[in-house]
């Protein structure tokens, strides 16, 4: 049971699988953005996901940030259990909790696979927090206002902006679906912002 909660908080991260959401549409007049979050190379977001996976249902807050290419970021269940740290940094990701230790690997996707049994594309996590695909080629699809903003497909995922928000002038999701062949995590996005790289902070063991 421990590793499997441990397991869930890794995936929380990245993805995992959470039941039948209510689609929050996007605000009808959200001012125009004055400036293009996809240009932005380092940036924080915090938030919320609510969670079933492996038959287990968790709630937990996660911290992402962005350092250019790379990333730093953590979860943890109610009362801060199966605190979790995961780093993406010059080719090498890093998984870290207090109760399995410390692991390391250059295949970050294959690491992920072993702790959580699905394989995360760690790569494009930046660009989907933004709400738009890693690949500018990649078809995007808008939606209907009933069923959130727009959508698109991805190495081999769907991601889904149910609905957006606007933080100092950036448009931004403020929640979203990640889902791949009955694997569903969905993420609020409940603070937003954006830094530098003097400013940028690497999440520790300890919040």
């Amino acid at each position: 049971m421990l590793r499997t909660f441990i397991a869930i908080s890794a995936a929380i991260l990245l993805n995992a699988c959470a039941s039948n959401p209510t689609i929050t549409t996007a605000p009808p007049e959200l001012a125009t953005a004055t400036a293009d979050a996809r240009a932005l190379t380092h940036w924080e977001a915090k938030g919320k996901v609510g969670l079933r996976f492996l038959g287990q249902s968790i709630s937990a807050t996660y911290r992402w940030q962005r350092q250019d290419g790379d990333f730093s970021a953590d979860a943890a269940g109610p009362l801060n259990q199966g605190f979790t740290t995961l780093v993406g940094r010059n080719g090498l990701v890093t998984v870290e909790n207090a109760w399995l230790g410390r692991h390391e690997s250059a295949d970050g996707e294959g690491l992920l696979q072993a702790l959580t049994s699905i394989r995360v594309p760690l790569s494009h996590f930046n660009a989907w927090f933004m709400g738009w695909p890693k690949d500018s080629k990649t078809p995007v699809q808008t939606l209907p206002s009933n069923e959130g903003v727009r959508e698109f497909n991805e190495n081999g995922w769907q991601v889904r902006i149910t609905s957006e928000q606007m933080i100092q002038g950036y448009r931004i999701p403020e929640r979203m679906i990640v889902s791949q062949e009955g694997t569903r995590l969905v993420l609020s996005l409940n603070e937003w912002t954006p830094s530098t790289p003097a400013t940028t902070q690497t999440p520790g063991l300890s919040p």
